[in-house]
């Protein structure tokens, strides 16, 4: 079994870099972290092997990139997202076998057929003018092919979310000044590997990402918001983009890598003055009333503070798998990241703390 062959990118700054040449690359990311934080055979599973399924685009996952792309990029949008069309919107459109037969009756056409094809074939041969539902079908299909097709009710909640994220002041002023969509490749110092993040909004002070949340047991929204943070570990990936961005700004200052794609002077003179940058977490709830929290997070409460045991747990952790990942790719090289595991004796310690209430 070979492994995918990864591309590897020149370290360097992309601001025009699509979405499916960033994940094709080589590189540790922070999702990749995750998925070695399971088992190094998960990081392999996920990222290594050839015969692995695509991610799949749920209903979720789809909305939020659509609320980032809409709110972030409106002509990446355009290009990347599209309605679906529905009968309803071809008033008389022929789209079950009645219909067909009912129009070629009503022509004075024979009606009868074995298959749906069979009359779909009579309507056109007749060149009388029909909407054909199937074919409308397939040429909104072929319009545009290689975007996300979304249902109405689907779009109406991303433009409303994407509505209350321009409209709210302070998320506002977040999302401007900025660059949308950058992708970081650097060399790590400690490692030699390559680290890679794909930052939703970045400016030259500081880095925002905007997150989508449900809150469908209706806990108080900020309750909710801080169990995403600590359940879907975002500080862990405050701190790895933190980390990768002052890598890149400090390698950009000393000429060892590059920008590449269009940026202004002004902004790279910005972020390469600015040695402490902010994280900024934007929530916006998936439904009405599509409530708004923004969360700012720092390395300590104050200069010269111990750092807050969040960002020195996520950089505890991030340390860790660094490593582990260098001596994977060393130790295993085409083969599954697989070791024998002995037998474990359970013991207390390793059960859940409610497993003694």
């Amino acid at each position: 079994m070979t492994n995918i062959i990864r591309p590897v990118i020149e370290p360097g700054i992309y601001f025009d870099m699509d979405e499916a040449t960033y994940h094709a690359a080589e590189g540790l990311s922070c999702s990749g972290i995750k998925h070695l934080t399971v088992s190094k055979l998960n990081y392999w599973h996920k990222n290594l092997n050839p015969d692995r399924e695509p991610e799949d685009d749920t209903g979720a996952r789809r909305f939020g990139k659509a609320v980032h792309s809409r709110a972030l990029e409106p002509e990446r949008f355009d290009r990347n997202f599209v309605m679906k069309i529905f009968p309803e919107d071809y008033p008389g459109a022929l789209v079950t076998a009645d219909d067909m037969k009912a129009f070629l009756e009503t022509n004075g056409l024979p009606k009868s057929a074995k298959k749906k094809s069979d009359l779909i074939d009579r309507i056109v041969a007749s060149g009388l003018p029909a909407v054909i539902w199937e074919h409308e079908l397939e040429r909104h299909a072929a319009e545009h092919e290689g975007k996300t097709f979304l249902g109405s009710e689907e779009s109406k909640k991303i433009a409303a979310a994407a509505a209350v994220l321009a409209e709210d002041p302070c998320a506002k002023a977040a999302l401007s000044g900025g660059m949308p969509e950058v992708s970081f490749f650097v060399r790590d110092p400690e490692t030699g590997v390559m680290l890679k993040a794909r930052m939703d909004y970045v400016r030259p002070r500081s880095t925002v990402d905007v997150k989508t949340f449900s809150n469908s047991r209706g806990k108080p929204i900020e309750k909710a918001i801080y169990e995403a943070i600590f359940y879907e570990a975002y500080h862990l990936q405050c701190v790895f983009y933190n980390l990768v961005r002052e890598l890149a700004r400090r390698q950009l200052a000393a000429g060892e890598i590059r920008t590449h794609g269009n940026v202004s002077e002004q902004w790279l003179k910005e972020f390469t003055e600015t040695e402490g940058h902010g994280f900024v977490l934007i929530f916006i709830e998936s439904s009405a009333p599509y409530d708004l929290r923004i969360v700012l997070m720092k390395e300590a409460e104050a200069a010269g503070a111990d750092l807050n045991v969040y960002w020195s747990s996520a950089h505890m952790r991030i340390h860790d798998m660094k490593i582990l990942y260098a001596g994977c790719l060393e130790k295993y090289g085409d083969k599954p990241w697989r070791d024998n595991v002995l037998p474990h004796q359970l013991e207390d310690t390793d059960l859940p703390m409610l497993m003694f209430s």
